[in-house]
């Protein structure tokens, strides 16, 4: 009797076991279906709930692709169910007010890759973008190798039509495209002349690179300490050059003479007083708005380098576009390191009317570089040496 009792209490005692083990396991399997069934895709059920109510379920089964920046959006109740597509496919990125971002940006009418683009490439300037109108050209302006991110908000306000342009906004419109914006704004064309004067150090000025225009101003104490004298046999008067500028423009003109073309140095170094009384002359003669399209105030010449010379042709007139010499010059002289600085139609660009007399000297590996660009120098600054650096 002992025995049976204990058996009875035993199988007792295991269906509790059983019942209790089986209570457990529904529990489990329960707690799975409600944490599991909604997330088996990722999302949370409340979110999946979301999903239900917009008719977006369907979808979510059929990609069968989790976005945290989807459900992060719905959690922080900041979703917009128009920007579903767009919310799949944006990277999610760990920062405050992201959510509130790309609303911001796909509001303005940017797209998911342009969205990952800005995250990944210039992460800084979110605040930049959404501050500003749509501009459809800033993944053009962030592929480029000269791309300034510091730039951004200057690129997408920047509007060469609206400025100083001398050219007619239709040819504007034709002309110039997202490269040159860029180009531009790194060259200071979104500023006014003068007033961002960036100064350059004796050591700065001593290099053959650089350039000195309406942005960039040597001290008045500048003066270049090999400058030499040219010889008599292809200046006018006694002019002065920087020793490798002077060799070199000795060996053009020596070079040009055996195809019987003259070349002579017209005007070259010039002294900061110098020129400080020359544009003064010049505005009293044709009026400050005219001597500025033409003559540099003192401190902004190339002159004063040591490394510009205007050159003038056989019969002693100032270089001319008709002239042989000229045309010799334009397809030759950077193979002696000269360019010539103010090219024809860009007066927007250099500050300058066009002088076909005006050369600069670079050095013949920059020189040849500038040329094959068939940039201005000012733009060359602006794109290639600082893609190079």
């Amino acid at each position: 009797m002992v025995g049976d009792n204990m058996k009875k209490r035993k199988r007792k005692i295991n269906k509790k076991r059983i019942l209790i083990l089986i209570l457990f396991l529904l529990i489990i399997l329960s707690i799975g279906i409600y944490l599991i069934v909604p997330k088996r895709y990722g999302y949370q059920k409340d979110v999946i709930n979301v999903f239900k109510e917009d008719n977006y379920y369907e979808k979510i089964k059929e990609t069968k692709k989790y976005s945290k920046t989807l459900e992060t959006a719905v959690i922080e109740n900041n979703y917009k169910k128009e920007y579903f597509d767009e919310y799949l496919d944006i990277n999610y990125v760990e920062e405050e007010n992201f959510i509130n971002n790309i609303n911001k940006l796909l509001d303005l009418g940017y797209k998911n890759k342009d969205i990952n683009t800005f995250y990944e490439k210039v992460p800084k300037s979110i605040d930049v973008i959404t501050s500003n109108k749509y501009d459809k050209n800033i993944i053009n302006y962030i592929s480029l190798d000269y791309f300034k991110e510091e730039n951004l908000d200057r690129y997408i306000k920047y509007d060469f039509i609206d400025t100083k342009s001398v050219y007619d906004t239709t040819i504007l419109k034709e002309k110039y495209n997202y490269e040159d914006t860029v180009t531009f704004v790194n060259a200071y064309l979104d500023k006014d002349y003068y007033s961002n004067d960036i100064p350059l150090s004796k050591d700065k000025a001593s290099k053959l690179d650089v350039i000195v225009n309406k942005y960039y101003k040597l001290d008045k104490d500048y003066e270049p300490e090999d400058l030499t004298v040219i010889n008599s046999k292809f200046a006018s008067g006694t002019q002065k050059l920087r020793k490798e500028a002077a060799d070199k423009f000795e060996e053009m003109a020596s070079d040009m003479l055996k195809e019987n073309l003259k070349i002579y140095a017209g005007s070259t170094y010039r002294s900061y007083s110098y020129q400080e009384g020359l544009y003064n002359r010049y505005v009293k003669k044709d009026g400050f708005k005219e001597a500025e399209t033409y003559s540099a105030r003192a401190g902004y010449s190339e002159h004063q380098l040591g490394l510009a010379v205007d050159i003038v042709n056989g019969k002693w007139n100032y270089l001319s576009e008709g002239d042989k010499e000229y045309t010799w010059l334009i397809n030759n002289s950077y193979k002696y390191g000269f360019i010539l600085r103010y090219p024809h139609e860009s007066e927007y660009i250099t500050g300058y009317v066009f002088e076909d007399w005006h050369f600069r000297y670079l050095g013949i590996d920059l020189a040849t570089k500038v040329y094959e660009s068939k940039l201005t120098y000012d733009e060359y600054i602006a794109r290639d040496m600082l893609k190079e650096k």
